[in-house]
């Protein structure tokens, strides 16, 4: 049971989720089996951990009592409470929105007739819209629904009578040019990390009909991601100058968006500046480094409880490289219990085997590194990148040596990599070059030095230069 569906289900919901669920398997309307509460009660007082009170052996007696052991029936009552809990989730997401209650009597009340009804409704509807202050996605996609609904009952009604055709075709332009550019921007991030070509159908048609009526850039769900985009695509002045719309446009514009989208507009920023970083354009890492604490202190970063792996890491990696050890340590200790139990161990070990590095305690640096789980692929990366500059500063330079043809290898099968390939492959070439350097020859370390400084997609780039220094 430990690896099933139910399970995999059950632990990831809230405590405030699970108190709903417990009230909604113990109603007779949704639920009259009393295996499933008492499978539901099982659960909810066994911590994931405890593996062995999860296999179905152990979990049956206390389920169903003493009746013989039947692997098929633990599997029906499983399968009940899984289905149970998937029609929990389907209630919650359709009651806890009161717009959404209010679109959903709207179609109910005209399919029964009933105009008056209909009517408070509506006006429910578009008083709870208008008081919300979201400006977001699924804002426009609401105000779509009402206006479609209405145009609904308006032809039923007043067949003789002018429709809301306009207010339709107007909401209906605000949500399609919104989610266009959403999933434009998307594409364009996948495409940046991945080796994957998008055909991104009618956007060069929607970008040029933005440009000829501005008044739609003051709808943030709109104006957001048409700057991410052209900051993303363009070059040079007219790319930062984009950005910088973006950003002021984002920082202006936080109560807008649910969390969810507030997130993903974060996200953009933040791999926006990492991808400059990347390409050479350091004065970018301060900006970063002021994304993180804004995130960090506005809890856009914080999920539900939770900070994201990744955000983790590379918010150690950049602290780090701007010489903020002591901030570093601190965010680490704060932060290290939102990391996902999941993740805990492999990225809390990683964390801090950059901060002993930064302290150049070498021999902690790779005792922390044995202790990282190398399923994770950047992982993976970042801990080899980081094992390299530990031999080199042990001076194991035969370790090193087949150390980085080793990596070699495993970059040469990693063919999903697309930019990465380039940076860490760089990186490879400027450290065997490093090595190899003949120890008093003065021009060949400034010939090495100029490269360096002159190689745009290029990991280390500071370390590099501090050893030739």
């Amino acid at each position: 049971m430990y690896s099933s569906k139910l399970v995999d289900i059950f632990y990831r919901l809230s405590k405030s989720q699970l108190r709903g669920l417990r009230k909604f398997v113990c109603s007779p309307y949704h639920n009259k089996r009393e295996d499933v509460i008492a499978l539901f009660e099982l659960l909810y007082k066994t911590p994931l951990e405890n593996r062995v009170a999860l296999r179905k052996e152990k979990a049956f007696p206390k389920i169903f009592g003493k009746k013989k052991y039947s692997s098929d029936q633990m599997d029906y009552t499983m399968s009940f409470l899984f289905k149970v809990i998937e029609q929990f989730l389907v209630y919650e997401n359709a009651v806890e929105n009161k717009i959404n209650v209010q679109i959903a009597l709207m179609e109910e009340y005209r399919k029964l007739g009933l105009s008056k009804h209909y009517r408070q409704a509506l006006v429910a509807a578009e008083r709870y819209q208008q008081k919300s202050p979201l400006r977001d996605i699924y804002h426009h996609k609401k105000a779509l629904a009402i206006e479609l609904d209405y145009c609904t009952f308006l032809s039923v009604q007043q067949r003789n009578t002018s429709k809301n055709l306009q207010e339709v075709n107007t909401k209906l332009d605000l949500y399609f040019l919104s989610q266009k550019l959403k999933m434009a921007c998307v594409a364009l991030a996948h495409e940046t990390v991945y080796k994957q070509k998008y055909d991104l159908g009618l956007l060069d048609v929607v970008l040029p009909y933005i440009e000829q009526a501005p008044e739609l850039l003051e709808y943030p769900a709109i104006s957001l991601y048409y700057y991410y985009y052209r900051a993303t695509t363009l070059d040079g002045e007219e790319a930062e100058a984009d950005f910088q719309k973006f950003k002021t446009i984002f920082l202006a514009s936080l109560e807008a968006f649910d969390h969810g989208e507030l997130e993903d507009l974060y996200t953009f920023a933040l791999n926006y500046c990492v991808r400059k970083v990347n390409l050479g354009q350091n004065e970018y890492r301060e900006e970063l480094f002021q994304l993180y604490e804004a995130g960090l202190e506005l809890k856009i970063l914080i999920d539900d409880g939770k900070l994201n792996q990744f955000k983790f890491n590379n918010i150690t990696k950049l602290a780090l490289h701007l010489g903020k050890i002591d901030w570093t340590e601190q965010f680490i200790e704060e932060y290290k219990p939102f990391v996902e139990p999941q993740y805990h161990e492999t990225y809390v070990h990683n964390a801090y085997s950059m901060l002993y590095f930064a302290q150049e305690k070498y021999e902690e640096t790779m005792i922390r590194l044995q202790q990282v789980d190398y399923k994770e692929l950047f992982i993976t990366m970042d801990a080899k990148v980081l094992l390299m500059k530990v031999y080199y500063q042990l001076d194991e330079y035969d370790v090193l040596e087949s150390f980085i043809n080793s990596f070699k290898v495993f970059l040469r099968r990693k063919e999903i990599l697309a930019y990465h390939q380039e940076i860490y492959k760089n990186f490879i070439r400027m450290m065997q070059k490093l090595i190899n350097l003949p120890p008093f020859n003065k021009k060949a370390r400034e010939k090495l030095y100029k490269e360096i400084e002159g190689t745009q997609k290029l990991l280390e780039k500071k370390w590099l230069l501090e050893q030739l220094k």
